[in-house]
Protein backbone atom coordinates (compact mmCIF):
# COMPACT_ATOMS: atom_id res chain seq x y z
CA UNK A 1 0.00 0.00 0.00
CA UNK A 2 1.00 3.48 -0.76
CA UNK A 3 1.45 5.84 1.93
CA UNK A 4 -0.11 9.24 0.62
CA UNK A 5 1.02 13.07 1.35
CA UNK A 6 -1.33 14.86 -0.88
CA UNK A 7 0.61 17.85 -0.59
CA UNK A 8 3.70 16.17 -1.57
CA UNK A 9 1.34 16.53 -5.24
CA UNK A 10 -0.75 19.64 -5.38
CA UNK A 11 -3.85 17.94 -4.14
CA UNK A 12 -6.55 19.62 -2.47
CA UNK A 13 -9.43 17.95 -0.44
CA UNK A 14 -12.59 17.24 -2.62
CA UNK A 15 -14.66 15.40 -0.67
CA UNK A 16 -15.00 13.54 2.39
CA UNK A 17 -18.48 12.20 3.49
CA UNK A 18 -18.07 9.07 1.59
CA UNK A 19 -17.09 5.19 1.96
CA UNK A 20 -16.68 1.72 0.93
CA UNK A 21 -16.76 -1.22 2.81
CA UNK A 22 -15.35 -0.18 6.35
CA UNK A 23 -12.94 2.61 5.14
CA UNK A 24 -13.92 6.18 5.36
CA UNK A 25 -12.58 7.80 2.30
CA UNK A 26 -10.66 11.19 1.58
CA UNK A 27 -10.96 12.42 -2.12
CA UNK A 28 -8.49 14.75 -3.64
CA UNK A 29 -8.42 16.73 -6.88
CA UNK A 30 -5.52 17.94 -8.98
CA UNK A 31 -5.42 19.89 -12.10
CA UNK A 32 -2.18 20.14 -14.24
CA UNK A 33 -0.64 21.20 -17.61
CA UNK A 34 1.37 18.38 -18.86
CA UNK A 35 3.26 20.05 -21.96
CA UNK A 36 -0.13 22.04 -22.91
CA UNK A 37 -2.70 19.65 -21.91
CA UNK A 38 -4.73 20.35 -19.34
CA UNK A 39 -5.69 17.51 -17.18
CA UNK A 40 -7.34 16.06 -13.67
CA UNK A 41 -6.76 13.53 -10.98
CA UNK A 42 -9.00 12.63 -8.31
CA UNK A 43 -7.40 10.31 -5.85
CA UNK A 44 -9.44 8.12 -3.28
CA UNK A 45 -7.20 8.11 0.19
CA UNK A 46 -8.21 6.33 3.78
CA UNK A 47 -6.18 6.34 7.32
CA UNK A 48 -5.44 3.30 8.38
CA UNK A 49 -3.11 3.25 11.53
CA UNK A 50 -3.14 7.11 11.21
CA UNK A 51 -1.61 6.82 8.17
CA UNK A 52 -3.08 7.68 4.78
CA UNK A 53 -3.19 5.18 2.25
CA UNK A 54 -3.60 5.93 -2.02
CA UNK A 55 -6.50 3.05 -2.68
CA UNK A 56 -7.11 4.28 -6.25
CA UNK A 57 -6.82 6.86 -8.84
CA UNK A 58 -8.54 8.64 -11.96
CA UNK A 59 -6.97 10.81 -14.60
CA UNK A 60 -8.27 12.79 -17.83
CA UNK A 61 -7.28 15.24 -20.37
CA UNK A 62 -10.19 17.93 -20.05
CA UNK A 63 -10.46 20.50 -22.69
CA UNK A 64 -12.14 24.21 -21.70
CA UNK A 65 -12.78 25.15 -25.25
CA UNK A 66 -14.32 22.11 -26.64
CA UNK A 67 -15.95 20.99 -22.97
CA UNK A 68 -15.01 17.66 -23.56
CA UNK A 69 -12.86 15.08 -20.52
CA UNK A 70 -11.16 12.79 -22.19
CA UNK A 71 -10.82 9.53 -19.45
CA UNK A 72 -6.99 7.94 -19.73
CA UNK A 73 -6.79 5.64 -17.29
CA UNK A 74 -7.51 4.78 -13.79
CA UNK A 75 -6.00 2.29 -10.73
CA UNK A 76 -6.90 0.87 -7.45
CA UNK A 77 -4.11 -0.76 -5.23
CA UNK A 78 -4.69 -4.55 -5.41
CA UNK A 79 -5.67 -4.59 -1.81
CA UNK A 80 -8.61 -2.46 -1.79
CA UNK A 81 -10.34 -4.21 -5.00
CA UNK A 82 -13.87 -5.91 -4.89
CA UNK A 83 -14.81 -3.36 -2.88
CA UNK A 84 -16.23 -0.75 -6.40
CA UNK A 85 -13.79 2.14 -5.40
CA UNK A 86 -13.42 1.83 -9.62
CA UNK A 87 -16.79 2.63 -10.19
CA UNK A 88 -16.82 4.97 -7.50
CA UNK A 89 -13.56 6.80 -9.15
CA UNK A 90 -15.92 6.84 -12.51
CA UNK A 91 -18.92 8.32 -11.17
CA UNK A 92 -16.62 10.98 -9.35
CA UNK A 93 -15.10 11.91 -12.93
CA UNK A 94 -18.55 12.15 -14.57
CA UNK A 95 -19.71 14.17 -11.77
CA UNK A 96 -16.92 16.67 -12.12
CA UNK A 97 -17.88 16.95 -15.30
CA UNK A 98 -20.71 17.49 -15.85
CA UNK A 99 -20.96 19.95 -12.93
CA UNK A 100 -17.70 21.71 -14.55
CA UNK A 101 -19.19 22.39 -18.11
CA UNK A 102 -17.35 19.27 -20.07
CA UNK A 103 -20.27 17.53 -21.32
CA UNK A 104 -18.85 15.48 -24.20
CA UNK A 105 -17.27 12.63 -22.83
CA UNK A 106 -15.05 9.78 -24.37
CA UNK A 107 -11.73 7.46 -24.23
CA UNK A 108 -8.56 7.79 -25.66
CA UNK A 109 -7.83 5.44 -27.89
CA UNK A 110 -5.19 3.55 -26.11
CA UNK A 111 -7.07 1.92 -23.69
CA UNK A 112 -6.16 -1.90 -23.07
CA UNK A 113 -7.64 -2.93 -20.07
CA UNK A 114 -11.08 -5.36 -21.13
CA UNK A 115 -13.17 -4.63 -18.03
CA UNK A 116 -12.11 -1.41 -17.71
CA UNK A 117 -14.02 -0.90 -21.07
CA UNK A 118 -16.91 -3.20 -19.58
CA UNK A 119 -16.92 -0.91 -16.34
CA UNK A 120 -17.43 2.06 -18.89
CA UNK A 121 -19.97 0.64 -20.86
CA UNK A 122 -22.69 0.37 -17.86
CA UNK A 123 -22.02 3.82 -17.73
CA UNK A 124 -23.29 4.47 -21.19
CA UNK A 125 -19.91 4.65 -23.24
CA UNK A 126 -19.83 3.07 -26.37
CA UNK A 127 -18.43 3.40 -29.81
CA UNK A 128 -20.30 5.27 -32.23
CA UNK A 129 -20.88 2.26 -34.93
CA UNK A 130 -21.75 -0.90 -33.13
CA UNK A 131 -21.54 -2.90 -36.07
CA UNK A 132 -17.62 -2.63 -35.77
CA UNK A 133 -18.18 -5.78 -33.39
CA UNK A 134 -19.14 -8.10 -36.18
CA UNK A 135 -16.30 -7.16 -38.15
CA UNK A 136 -13.12 -6.29 -36.12
CA UNK A 137 -10.76 -9.05 -34.82
CA UNK A 138 -9.84 -7.04 -31.92
CA UNK A 139 -13.64 -7.93 -30.54
CA UNK A 140 -13.36 -9.85 -26.63
CA UNK A 141 -15.91 -11.45 -24.68
CA UNK A 142 -16.44 -10.64 -21.38
CA UNK A 143 -17.95 -13.79 -19.88
CA UNK A 144 -19.01 -14.98 -16.45
CA UNK A 145 -18.69 -18.77 -14.69
CA UNK A 146 -22.37 -19.35 -13.42
CA UNK A 147 -20.74 -21.69 -10.70
CA UNK A 148 -18.25 -19.15 -9.04
CA UNK A 149 -19.26 -15.62 -10.64
CA UNK A 150 -15.63 -15.32 -11.96
CA UNK A 151 -15.36 -12.87 -14.82
CA UNK A 152 -13.30 -14.60 -18.15
CA UNK A 153 -11.98 -13.19 -21.23
CA UNK A 154 -12.45 -14.85 -24.40
CA UNK A 155 -10.96 -13.44 -27.58
CA UNK A 156 -12.08 -13.51 -31.11
CA UNK A 157 -8.75 -13.42 -32.37
CA UNK A 158 -5.77 -16.02 -31.28
CA UNK A 159 -3.24 -13.61 -32.22
CA UNK A 160 -5.03 -10.68 -30.02
CA UNK A 161 -4.99 -13.28 -26.93
CA UNK A 162 -1.42 -14.22 -27.41
CA UNK A 163 -0.12 -10.62 -27.51
CA UNK A 164 -2.54 -9.82 -24.72
CA UNK A 165 -1.07 -12.39 -22.46
CA UNK A 166 2.36 -10.74 -22.61
CA UNK A 167 0.99 -7.35 -22.17
CA UNK A 168 1.38 -5.64 -18.39
CA UNK A 169 -2.38 -5.57 -17.87
CA UNK A 170 -2.32 -9.13 -17.77
CA UNK A 171 0.37 -9.81 -15.75
CA UNK A 172 -1.23 -6.94 -13.35
CA UNK A 173 -4.50 -7.68 -13.31
CA UNK A 174 -5.21 -11.05 -12.75
CA UNK A 175 -7.13 -11.70 -15.88
CA UNK A 176 -8.38 -14.98 -17.07
CA UNK A 177 -8.88 -16.56 -20.39
CA UNK A 178 -11.55 -19.18 -21.57
CA UNK A 179 -10.98 -21.46 -23.95
CA UNK A 180 -14.66 -21.44 -25.03
CA UNK A 181 -17.95 -19.82 -24.42
CA UNK A 182 -19.37 -23.37 -23.50
CA UNK A 183 -20.89 -23.23 -19.65
CA UNK A 184 -20.18 -19.54 -19.31
CA UNK A 185 -22.36 -16.64 -19.36
CA UNK A 186 -22.23 -13.72 -21.85
CA UNK A 187 -21.92 -10.59 -19.92
CA UNK A 188 -21.09 -8.33 -23.22
CA UNK A 189 -18.41 -7.70 -25.77
CA UNK A 190 -15.75 -4.83 -26.34
CA UNK A 191 -13.26 -3.80 -28.80
CA UNK A 192 -9.66 -3.26 -27.77
CA UNK A 193 -6.89 -2.85 -30.25
CA UNK A 194 -4.22 -5.16 -29.86
CA UNK A 195 -1.00 -3.35 -28.46
CA UNK A 196 0.87 -2.32 -32.12
CA UNK A 197 -2.50 -1.67 -33.69
CA UNK A 198 -1.95 1.78 -34.04
CA UNK A 199 -3.54 1.94 -37.30
CA UNK A 200 -7.08 0.68 -35.76
CA UNK A 201 -7.75 2.92 -32.82
CA UNK A 202 -11.42 2.90 -31.12
CA UNK A 203 -12.64 5.36 -29.27
CA UNK A 204 -15.48 4.73 -26.78
CA UNK A 205 -17.60 7.71 -26.35
CA UNK A 206 -20.48 8.75 -23.48
CA UNK A 207 -23.77 7.91 -25.99
CA UNK A 208 -26.23 7.47 -22.93
CA UNK A 209 -26.35 10.77 -20.86
CA UNK A 210 -29.15 9.33 -19.35
CA UNK A 211 -27.83 5.85 -18.20
CA UNK A 212 -24.61 8.44 -16.91
CA UNK A 213 -26.31 10.01 -14.76
CA UNK A 214 -28.24 7.49 -13.38
CA UNK A 215 -25.40 5.43 -12.92
CA UNK A 216 -23.21 7.96 -11.19
CA UNK A 217 -26.24 9.23 -9.10
CA UNK A 218 -26.83 5.91 -7.52
CA UNK A 219 -22.78 4.52 -6.89
CA UNK A 220 -22.26 7.99 -5.00
CA UNK A 221 -25.80 7.68 -3.05
CA UNK A 222 -24.39 4.34 -2.62
CA UNK A 223 -21.05 5.62 -1.38
CA UNK A 224 -22.20 8.28 0.70
CA UNK A 225 -22.52 8.99 4.30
Amino acid sequence: MIIYNASDYGYKLYKTNYFSNKYNHQIYFKYTNDAGQDKIYISICTTIRNKEILQGYIYANVDKLSKTSEFIGMKVDYHFRNQNIGSLLISLWIDFCYNNGYDFLKTTNKQRKPFLLYLLKKYGFEVYDTNLYETRNDVISICQNPDSNVKLLLFKDPKHEKVFRTSKAFKNDNYQIADSQEDLILLDRIIMPLQNASRNPINYELLNQQLANEKTSLVLKRHQK
